[in-house]
């Protein structure tokens, strides 16, 4: 999705520098070395094309249901968008090799986490409360093809006869076709690398950790801060999300707004003291990727 896919992409250029560990930390120049061209050429080749694809196929859901077609789009965000899969990812990057290069793991790790924070966010709250909502419907699986609307999505799971169904629909099988290019390089890029740190690594153990950390770390984060957001927000008196969309109950957009700017922080506070920190559960995944911290 276009408002996902800038953290996404950060996410996959930050966690490819953590890959690289010491190697890229002595590197003598953070852009003219294997890691980054092979970062560079994964963004380019694989990352771009399966987002574009999407936007091509299914523009509402990729999206997050703001355009009602490709037509309807800006030229100049269908460009943009292609250009920030790359450099996101650049930047993801540039930030990583700069922590590595302070032998910094824990917050080289952090800040690709970061990137799937941003991601699963998005996917589960979004900027109105409604993220679940817009991800979970797929306007291919209805009859006309009607376009999104607040509590659509409940209406649309409602409508498909079965999960398998669901599991055939046009963005699923896109998905699909996405997942098929663009994980296997990735896990390769990083499996490698890790293992020219670490050469006693299995590498379908680092597969199985690395999505670990993703699901567990990264959505787990997400969901905490969503709740956080959500129920801070119903003590500030911002009632149902669906509702307010359809205007039943009043909007109160300035409380809806401060819920973020007090619930984001506060549930970041409690899982680095509950979470993240030295010794913690989420803390002991990262152990493959930590390398030399002390």
């Amino acid at each position: 999705m276009v408002q996902v896919d800038v953290f996404w992409g950060y996410g996959f250029g930050a966690s490819l520098a953590v890959a690289c560990g010491k190697q890229l930390a002595e590197a003598k120049e953070p852009f003219y070395n294997k890691y980054f061209v092979n970062t560079v050429l994964f963004l380019s080749l694989f990352w771009a094309p399966t987002g574009m694809l999407l936007l091509l196929k299914h523009p509402s859901w990729e999206t997050m249901q703001a355009a009602e077609n490709f037509f309807s789009m800006s030229p100049w965000l269908v460009l943009s968008f292609g250009i920030t899969n790359v450099t996101q990812g650049v930047l993801g990057f540039w930030l990583g090799q700069k922590l590595i290069a302070k032998r910094n793991f824990l917050a080289a790790n952090l800040n690709w986490i970061a990137g799937y924070f941003g991601m699963f966010f998005i996917l589960l709250y979004g900027w109105d409360g409604l993220g679940y909502d817009r991800f979970l419907y797929d306007r291919d699986m209805l009859p006309g093809s009607p376009a999104w609307h607040a509590g659509a999505s409940g209406a649309a799971l409602h409508a498909f006869e079965s999960l398998w169904k669901h599991l055939q629909s046009g963005v699923a099988m896109t998905l699909y076709i996405d997942g098929v290019w663009l994980l296997p390089p990735y896990f390769y890029l990083m499996t490698k690398w890790i293992r020219e740190v670490n050469p006693k690594a299995n590498s379908t153990a680092l597969i199985f950790q690395i999505l670990l950390i993703i699901f567990v770390g990264g959505l787990g984060s997400a969901a905490i801060s969503a709740l956080t957001v959500n129920y801070l927000g119903a003590l500030l008196g911002v009632g149902n999300h669906i509702a307010r969309a359809t205007g039943e109950i009043p909007s109160k957009t300035t409380m809806h707004i401060l819920s973020y700017f007090i619930g984001l922080p506060l549930s970041f506070g409690l899982m680095w003291f509950l979470l993240w920190r030295k010794g913690m559960p989420f803390y002991k995944m990262l152990k493959p990727l930590m390398f030399e911290q002390s």
